[in-house]
């Protein structure tokens, strides 16, 4: 029986990739405006190539979110042979503000309220600190810190989705095994094949229409939806296999 429902954070409960957008449009704007020379051409492809860069290093265990952080715009800058000065620190500093107060809950986050029954909480991929661009500050401005019961986060445990073991302290953290929690994110990379190799029972949200074609049993989620509501179907037909079985 499942006890505990978790949720990714970017992408399923907030639109970060709108917010992301915003951001950078506007950091764009205020570049523009001390270094008029660099068009948005320029600025989008550099932009691209460092955090593509970035996120490789990530991936790899290179180093943590809150390095990438640190270095997005001094890799930037260099990228599009600026000098490094108080434009780029103060680039920076809007960046991730705006970027934060630009991120929005999807609507269909209000299931939360119809899911009293079970425990509710977070596992997502990013930092662990009080810097404006964390995920612990995404939550609390989002109002998620009283509609949740428990927040993992990979900058806290030292590893990130999809590996094992982010799943599985967040289960061990509120008293369930795998087997008990289900599991809803809207990547099948970190989400589906990390829950599903933790056993847990797996969720993929569609937000964006995308034709969803797994390669391999890992990829391949227990339920497929396309808003945060048929979560409760999702349940219930878990609950009465379960309990046929």
């Amino acid at each position: 029986m499942i006890k505990a429902v978790f949720f990714d954070l970017d992408g399923t409960l907030c639109d970060s990739d709108a917010a992301w957008s915003i951001a950078q449009r506007e950091t764009f704007q205020l570049l523009r405006e001390q270094y008029p020379d660099v068009s948005e051409e320029a600025f989008t492809e550099a932009w691209r190539t460092v955090h593509r860069e970035l996120f490789k290093q990530l991936d790899a265990g290179k180093c943590a979110m809150a390095d990438v952080r640190d270095a997005r715009f001094q890799c930037l800058f260099q990228e599009l042979g600026l000098p490094i000065d108080k434009v780029m620190e103060g680039l920076s500093g809007f960046f991730c503000s705006r970027y934060l107060t630009s991120l929005r809950l999807y609507d269909d986050v209000t299931v939360l309220e119809e899911l009293s029954a079970y425990h509710i909480g977070i596992i997502t991929n990013g930092a662990h600190d009080e810097h404006t661009d964390s995920q612990l500050s995404k939550v609390r401005h989002l109002g998620l810190s009283e509609r949740i019961q428990s927040l993992t986060i990979s900058g806290e445990i030292g590893v990130r989705k999809p590996r094992v073991e982010i799943f599985q302290v967040a289960c061990e953290r509120v008293g369930v095994s795998p087997k008990e929690a289900l599991f809803v994110g809207d990547t099948v990379e970190n989400d589906i094949v990390g829950a599903n190799r933790a056993g847990m029972t797996s969720v993929f949200i569609d937000r964006k229409s995308d034709v969803l074609t797994p390669k391999t049993a890992d990829e391949q989620p227990d339920y497929l939806i396309s808003n945060l509501h048929d979560v409760l179907s999702s349940l219930k037909h878990k609950h009465d296999y379960t309990t046929s079985g």
